[in-house]
């Protein structure tokens, strides 16, 4: 019983001390993680908005979204999770604040459908969401691929939107206004 207890404890001990250091290394911190804020100059124009925020806080399991959009005291800001571990997440939608004067709103079930994709060692997320709009000419299916690609030296992230409904795509370019890593519990 000796030898078992002078093998297991110390074994406990270095499992108990390394599980935290491989954790660490097993999931690195996204270089999108943190916050960007729109560059006008650089992107496409935005109205009815001038500016845009958008936040990003990463872990291995989950990606909390904040996008915050604003013109003098009119704001609107929207935030929602995605878990990494499944095919498609059903996000809620209470208001869809990408409309630039296109008479489209959010309709069908007030949901969107999101797939996530990483590529490129994690600096390019692809979002392909499907939702339902409602327009003039009735409710429209529209997916959005939004690839959005943090550049080589980690200073700018530029957000490509392709919608099923246009054939041009939409670019914005943000730089960042802080670094972030992990998810705050």
């Amino acid at each position: 019983m000796h030898v078992v207890a002078r093998i297991a404890l110390p074994l406990l001990l270095l499992v108990a001390v390394a599980r935290p250091l491989f954790a660490e290394l097993s999931s690195p911190s996204s270089p999108l993680a943190g916050t960007w804020r729109l560059d006008p100059a650089r992107s496409t124009e935005l109205s009815p908005w001038k500016t845009l925020e958008l936040t990003f806080v990463i872990d291995a399991q989950r990606l909390v979204l904040r996008r915050s959009f604003g013109w003098g005291r009119r704001v609107f800001a929207e935030e929602f999770a995605l878990d990494l571990s499944r095919d498609v997440n059903l996000v809620p939608i209470t208001w869809w604040p990408d409309n630039r004067h296109l008479g489209a709103y959010a309709g069908g079930d007030l949901t969107k459908r999101v797939r996530t994709t990483w590529m490129n060692d994690g600096r390019l997320l692809r979002l392909s969401s499907d939702l339902i709009l409602d327009t003039q000419q009735g409710p429209r299916s529209v997916n959005i691929l939004s690839d959005y690609k943090v550049s080589a030296n980690g200073a700018l992230l530029t957000l490509t939107e392709l919608r099923s409904t246009r054939n041009r795509p939409t670019i914005y370019v943000f730089t960042r206004v802080s670094a972030a890593s992990g998810l705050q519990k």
